[in-house]
């Protein structure tokens, strides 16, 4: 089974964008003929490059499997609203064992801005909530503010779906621990992403 995280998931999403950037018409094309409808949600997969750090640690960055679910209301065929919940696992949870697993979470507010008309490249921008949790002995779950910026290229497949390569960054505030067992503070994380999102449109089209 392909692992998000894995060699070949990254070199797949290279080919993606290397399609893309070989025939730019066809895909320009396609997005001209399919029309706008008011609704979108997406199901995202990738690999996340990402580093947890305090003024007490200075973290390194590490592969970490990338999972998101995004979707909210078209405005035209210029820009696009949103809410995004996606997130990075570091170490897998297990049921048997509440002593392992490890993650970091987003809830965020996005827009997707088209800057190019009828052309599916898209910028985005968002921010909102980071949770972090760590069941590991000594690790202590908290939250804190978050962003995102990024890009990508929508390739239509039918009328209602399409799908399309993304490269982000987020970054956020993991909060303070300040306990009798340690003192972290000033704990964040930043997260570089490969990932590939099909996208449904669905709604009277306009």
């Amino acid at each position: 089974m392909l692992q998000p995280s894995s060699p070949a998931c990254r070199h797949l999403v290279i080919l993606i964008v290397g399609l893309i950037l070989a025939t730019p018409v066809t895909y320009a094309q396609a997005w001209k003929e399919t029309g706008v409808r008011p609704w979108w949600v997406g199901l995202e997969l990738g690999d996340g490059q990402i580093k947890l750090s305090s003024d007490q640690f200075r973290g390194t960055r590490n592969s970490a499997f990338a999972l998101g679910f995004v979707g909210g209301h078209t405005l035209g065929n210029r820009a696009r609203l949103g809410l995004e919940l996606n997130g990075w696992l570091l170490q897998s949870f297990n049921n048997n064992n509440p002593a392992v697993g490890e993650s970091v979470s987003n809830v965020l507010g996005i827009v997707d801005a088209f800057p190019i008309p009828r052309t599916p490249l898209f910028l985005r921008a968002g921010a909102g909530l980071a949770l972090y949790q760590n069941n590991r002995p000594g690790g202590f779950n908290s939250s804190g503010w978050s962003w995102t910026v990024g890009g990508g290229y929508e390739i239509p497949l039918t009328r209602s779906f399409g799908l399309a390569p993304i490269v982000d960054y987020a970054a956020g505030s993991l909060g303070d621990v300040r306990n009798v067992i340690t003192v972290n503070t000033g704990r964040r994380y930043s997260v570089v992403e490969f990932k590939a999102a099909i996208i449904w449109h669905f709604g009277r089209s306009k």
